[in-house]
């Protein structure tokens, strides 16, 4: 995903922004895009993307990581805010979307015990159905899908790696 600004050799910078539902991988997405050189923000509200690229000067890859808890969190929100980025910006953007099987997340939420953000009073399976319905456009909508059901977080990493490593050792800082 390495581009060159055409006459000038620059590198054009990335804001890579990652969403799926809970259980998918969005933190081990973040966490390995962050080791491959990225500045990464786990759970930024989509009202401050605007202020934290009109900021100082960036000098690397930004990857976000946007979730259903965020409190101003829409998916027309966050598919407005891929538009803007590469329609008015000088960023190349990327929403990537963690997909996973329903069945896979619910052992996931079990294995861990933890409640399912959008259903803590219920089972986590009738907040996973609610998540994915919500979700369901951005799915549609990702420039890359990733379906995390058969992967280790190694697995992740490495797929992560193909996509956005520059050479195989280096990072794209």
């Amino acid at each position: 995903m390495s581009e060159q600004t055409p006459g000038n050799g620059r590198e054009i910078l990335k804001v890579v922004l990652v969403t799926g539902p809970s259980g998918a991988g969005r933190s081990t997405t973040i966490n390995a895009l962050e080791d491959m050189g990225f500045e990464a923000i786990d759970n930024m509200p989509l009202t401050l993307l605007p202020r934290l690229l009109a900021g100082p000067p960036m000098t690397r890859h930004l990857a976000l990581g946007v979730d259903v808890r965020n409190r101003d969190f829409s998916t027309d929100g966050l598919i407005e805010v891929v538009n803007i980025i590469a329609r008015e910006t000088a960023f190349a953007c990327a929403l990537v979307y963690l997909d996973c099987s329903r069945d896979v997340l619910q052992r996931r939420f079990s294995e861990t015990r933890r409640r399912h953000p959008l259903s803590p009073d219920d089972s986590p399976l009738t907040g996973i159905d609610r998540e994915l319905a919500i979700l369901a456009s951005l799915r549609e909508r990702a420039d890359i899908l990733i379906d995390t059901s058969d992967l280790t977080p190694h697995d992740l990493r490495a797929e992560l790696r193909s996509w956005f490593m520059t050479e195989p050792d280096e990072g794209m800082a």
